[in-house]
């Protein structure tokens, strides 16, 4: 899916159930991989200075349409309650009543798909994958404190 299907497909979902156009971009990003999808609120001198929907490559090729959807459309309703000055963060209790009623998922709902680097100890052949590189540059292993090596990529289902 590209930006601007996703650009579509959010506006008719912000028409359809706010009333609102969608006045902000859809950004994918290749860097992001902790997170599926984010609405995000750039502030400068506590002055709001942009707002943008940021949506995970990774996440985006190794997904299926009605996943990524809702996942499009979860960040859409932060944008939504943040527009008609609503509580819109996760925790709170309008946002919650919300996805509920449109029948969107919460977050973590869905776990990570895509790509993921395999580590292992070399004192304790302990292995385990992370999304992020040069994981053993920075850290030792919580077993025997011996040092990580890269071992590659891997699919992570």
């Amino acid at each position: 899916m590209n930006n601007s299907e996703l650009h579509n497909w959010a506006d008719k979902f912000l028409r359809d159930n706010f009333g609102l156009e969608l006045d902000i971009p859809i950004r994918v990003s290749k860097r992001m991989k902790s997170k599926l999808g984010a609405f995000q609120i750039k502030l400068q001198n506590r002055k709001v200075v942009s707002k943008e929907i940021v949506m995970s490559h990774s996440f985006l090729i190794n997904n299926s349409k009605e996943t990524i959807l809702d996942v499009l459309y979860h960040e859409c309703v932060h944008y939504a309650l943040y527009t008609l000055k609503k509580p819109y963060r996760d925790s709170d209790r309008e946002f919650t009543e919300t996805l509920e009623r449109l029948g969107i998922a919460k977050t973590r709902t869905y776990k990570y798909k895509g790509q993921a680097y395999l580590y292992e100890c070399k004192k304790c052949s302990y292995q385990f994958t992370k999304r992020v590189k040069g994981y053993n540059k920075r850290y030792i292993c919580k077993h025997c404190r011996g040092k990580f090596i890269y071992k590659g990529m891997v699919e992570s289902r």
